[in-house]
């Protein structure tokens, strides 16, 4: 599927594919997904963009940010895709706090509400994983990452057909 295609589905759809495990006594978990509507706009920000795989850029021009699968009732699940400012913010945050496992091109571009998982694009486009996922754990080596995808919107896919779930975790 291509990003709008996505973003369309993700903004009809979202509770269809999120289903709570239910906990006797307490309120089930409540899935939503949400966009901040307004693309790219700043001439910095957009240069950064324009780096960054075709698809990730696609969908920072449609939605400058977005929650995923937030549960609203306990806080405590889903994915924050941070706008271009953002990220690139995160990302110094994360050279300087994990400089050993960083490498030239990561851009963390969200965060998973409820835990410190970070996600990660490789943005290094003489590199041969160039345009590939990487989720973050807090104190795991980069060796110990998980790879999850090839592209963002094979990411987005895979993420909207498991519900919010984290599907690299569970293998």
């Amino acid at each position: 599927m291509t990003i709008p295609e996505l973003i369309r589905l993700m903004k009809s759809d979202d509770s269809r594919f999120a289903k709570p495990t239910p906990v006797d006594g307490m309120p089930d978990m409540v899935f939503t997904c949400s966009f901040e509507e307004t693309g790219v706009d700043n001439p910095l920000i957009s240069e950064i963009v324009t780096k960054c795989p075709v698809d990730l850029s696609e969908f920072w021009r449609i939605a400058r940010s977005a929650q995923l699968f937030e549960d609203t009732v306990y806080g405590q699940w889903g994915l924050s895709i941070l706008d271009p400012a953002s990220a690139v913010a995160a990302t110094e945050k994360f050279r300087a706090r994990r400089f050993r496992d960083y490498l030239l091109g990561d851009l963390v571009v969200g965060r998973f509400i409820g835990d410190s998982d970070l996600l990660i694009v490789r943005c290094d486009p003489s590199s041969s994983d160039f345009g590939s996922l990487l989720v973050a754990t807090p104190i795991d080596p980069r060796d110990n990452w998980h790879s999850i995808s090839e592209s963002f919107a094979d990411f987005l896919d895979t993420y909207i057909q498991a519900g919010g779930d984290k599907y690299w975790a569970s293998s």
